[in-house]
């Protein structure tokens, strides 16, 4: 058995936390309209590193993939393994969050539209497709239409890696600075497309290739330890300082940015070392076991509780408390997702 990547988990871990915050304080201001100033200074500090949050939990799907050497499975047993990690929790999760709405809401999602679009959540790419035509989305969100894409194209990825290992990577950074920096050939934002997303998967799976199994630098390390805290201190100052606005980039540009800050984070915590008897060591992993499902359930929760609730009166007690409940019930909910989840899999 391969010895966990703690490092990964922490990364893990990072990204879910800001994902999450990030999107309690954007619904605060976009789905009740509050105006509470503090409120939006929270907003962007914790986008900050929502967007690099979001580009290594891709890098690291990569990455675990080829450590785990899922290449070298079955296109069958991968894909069944794939299925039943990624597809099972998403049906378990909607099902849930379906009837939950309904109760809440009192109609059912998607209650007007062709009932063929439903094809679209089955095939868990209903976030991405929203963005074009109306659908059944619900959860997942466009992330979990781009890990579809993403799993689905691994065995050829993984393949190409083997055989053209540099040229695929110059291929797919071409790609990459085309759409980003020159033209969009997409009909939505190129951010939350899976023809874009797939570059920072490949270099998760190109890095773990690269690295191994070997110990990064130390000063390396630290370099890129140092870097990530610039980056963090940068966002930090053009947008709480207003003199530094001129500083500000283009989102095109921030995404430079985001991707260089995901890569420096990636390699100053690889290989960072806990003992697994340690409590912080037991909090992390567990925190990255159940991310998937936070991932799946969390926003829905807080768009339902933001969308039926007045947030005008509500001072920073009462904000808070409904931050300790949307991250009470996305915990139990999650925790209820994952066994249902698990037992469903043991009957496959």
């Amino acid at each position: 058995m391969k010895k966990r990547i703690i490092g990964l988990d922490i990364l893990r871990d990072i990204g879910v936390i800001f994902v999450f915050l990030y999107h309690f304080f954007v619904e605060y201001i976009v789905t009740a309209q509050g105006t509470d100033g503090a409120m939006f200074g929270y907003n962007y500090f914790f986008n900050i590193l929502a967007r690099p949050a979001s580009l290594f939990l891709f890098v690291i799907s990569g990455y675990a993939l080829m450590y785990n050497h899922e290449d070298e499975l079955s296109l069958g047993q991968y894909y069944k393994r794939r299925f039943k990690g990624l597809f099972i929790p998403f049906y378990v999760a909607y099902t849930l969050m379906f009837v939950i709405c309904f109760l809440v809401n009192n109609e059912v999602i998607g209650r007007t539209l062709p009932l063929s679009r439903f094809l679209l959540t089955i095939a868990g790419v209903d976030g991405v497709a929203q963005l074009v035509c109306a659908d059944f989305y619900l959860i997942g969100e466009w992330f979990m239409g781009c890990i579809v894409v993403c799993y689905l194209l691994f065995p050829l990825l993984a393949k190409l890696l083997k055989k053209f290992k540099y040229i695929t990577l110059i291929v797919l950074l071409g790609w990459y600075v085309f759409t980003l920096l020159v033209y969009n050939p997409f009909s939505f934002t190129q951010l939350m497309n899976p023809l874009f997303i797939i570059v920072y998967f490949y270099i998760g799976m190109f890095l773990q290739v690269q690295l191994s199994d070997d110990k990064i630098n130390g000063k390396l390390r630290i370099t890129c330890a140092v870097l990530s805290v610039i980056i963090f201190v940068y966002f930090c100052l053009i947008g709480f300082v207003p003199s530094l606005e001129f500083l500000k980039l283009t989102q095109e540009q921030n995404e430079l940015i985001y991707f260089a800050i995901s890569m420096t984070m990636l390699i100053a915590l690889r290989d960072v070392d806990i003992s697994p008897e340690k409590r912080g060591y037991r909090l992390i992993t567990y925190i990255s076991g159940i991310s998937w499902f936070v991932i799946l359930l969390h926003h829905r929760i807080m768009i339902l509780f933001y969308s039926h609730m007045s947030v005008a009166e509500y001072n920073h007690r009462d904000i808070f408390t409904l931050l300790l409940a949307c991250i009470l019930i996305t915990w139990a909910l999650s925790l209820l997702v994952r066994e249902l989840s698990s037992r469903i899999k043991r009957l496959m």
